[in-house]
């Protein structure tokens, strides 16, 4: 398998808005085009955690049954994600609105959800359909948001930002209007950035949350992160929007700045790593006038307890100093597990070919494997290698510091 074919499948724009919106809670995402588009998708959402399972609008008595997916059988073809219009021949010439209606209908009555998103696909996009129009006839204002994909190489991250942003430009006139900020006094951040597509983004926000709360700062909302849509009609209610990642969550800070005055604060880098990860609370702590100093001495008995397992590694091994690795993924997450993984365990930066470990999704760890290499794999992102994870992990803060130096010594002992 060449590098040219390990790049044809990464995931484009059109992946990047899907798996945004699927990040919301309870959410439903309609993909407007043929089926080809949608069998990646919805196979890969099958192994996201963030949302429950799927129910049956609510009985008389509230109670709400989970689905039976045997009988999904239209626009979802018996996959309990991304259901789709099948669009053919004749809906490029005559329209999309019927499928559309119809799609809707069959989503109401059979689906219990909050949220829903028109996806659609690159040609779809280029027929004129109103469907906005016709979704909030149907569903109200806040509660559906429609995507436009009318470029196929646009990137994953591009195709993120631009739904987080359109959903927050859709929805955020009708959530927001009237609404005033809580006189309580409490400290509050809202997390731009995170996504579904990060390996491990469920333990990644419970680590995040806890360390705030560490500091006294309560997280209001993580935009397309498990958010649901009473968290979305309270994002105006942070006192700072944190951009873990630029790529993907710089956008909607900006347009959260400007309709709202919500100042917003950058991760360079990502809080991936003890360094990092102080650095950044420093930074939000100094901005809220919080107190960062929990958080300080926790990194620090991290830091001790690291240092044991290090050295003893180290001595017996003299492992990983040296060791080459290679990382790939979205660029500033890339940056951060490098700064990581040079500066902090000594090892060296090398290409896919020549590394001992490989830090990435797996479509690169197979590829690479298909090659006949040698060395360990560790996952950043999805799609995965298959294995269940029962138990939130994370690559973030100082648990992900931790977790990510437990993964490093591992996977070279695996290979000794």
């Amino acid at each position: 398998m060449t590098e040219r074919s390990l790049k044809s499948i990464s995931p484009d724009g059109v992946s990047g808005m899907i798996f945004a919106m699927e990040g919301m809670k309870n959410a439903v995402v309609l993909l407007n085009g043929p089926m080809g588009c949608r069998f990646y998708h919805s196979t890969t959402s099958r192994f996201l955690s963030v949302r429950p399972l799927m129910t049956l609008p609510a009985e008389k008595d509230g109670a709400r049954t989970p689905v039976d997916y045997n009988y999904l059988n239209d626009f979802f073809f018996f996959q309990d994600r991304v259901p789709c219009t099948y669009l053919d021949g004749y809906d490029y010439v005559y329209g999309t609105r019927d499928k559309v209606r119809r799609a809707l209908d069959f989503i109401q009555a059979n689906i219990a959800f909050d949220f829903l998103a028109i996806v659609n696909s690159p040609g779809a996009a280029l027929i004129g359909d109103n469907l906005l129009e016709l979704a909030r006839e149907k569903l109200g204002e806040s509660r559906v948001v429609m995507l436009e994909s009318p470029g196929y190489s646009t990137s994953f991250q591009e195709g993120y930002s631009e739904a987080a942003l359109a959903l927050l430009q859709q929805t955020g006139p009708a959530l927001w209007a009237g609404r005033k900020k809580p006189g309580d006094g409490k400290k509050r951040v809202n997390l731009l950035g995170l996504s579904v597509w990060q390996r491990y983004m469920e333990g990644d926000l419970q680590e995040l949350e806890r360390l705030f709360a560490l500091c006294g700062i309560q997280v209001n909302a993580a935009l397309c992160a498990g958010c649901s849509l009473e968290q979305l009609r309270a994002m105006p209610d942070a006192d700072l929007n944190v951009v873990l990642y630029a790529e993907t969550g710089l956008a909607a800070a900006e347009y959260m700045a400007e309709c709202w005055n919500i100042p917003y604060y950058v991760c360079q880098p990502p809080p991936i790593g003890f360094s990092a990860t102080e650095r950044m609370f420093a930074g939000i702590c100094a901005i809220l006038h919080a107190d960062g100093a929990p958080l300080r001495a926790e990194s620090e008995r991290a830091r001790a307890l690291a240092w044991f397992w290090l050295d003893q590694i180290h001595q017996t091994y003299g492992r990983p100093k040296g060791v080459k690795y290679y990382v790939e993924g979205l660029p500033s997450r890339a940056a951060a597990f490098t700064a990581f993984l040079t500066d902090y365990l000594g090892m060296e930066p090398a290409g896919p070919d020549e590394a001992e470990l490989v830090f990435g999704d797996a479509n690169l760890i197979a590829g690479l494997k298909l090659k006949n290499k040698t060395f360990c794999g560790i996952e950043t992102d999805r799609p995965g290698m298959g294995y269940v994870d029962l138990l939130p992990k994370t690559h973030l803060g100082i648990e992900g510091a931790l977790f990510l130096i437990e993964q490093v010594l591992n996977g070279l002992m695996s290979k000794l």
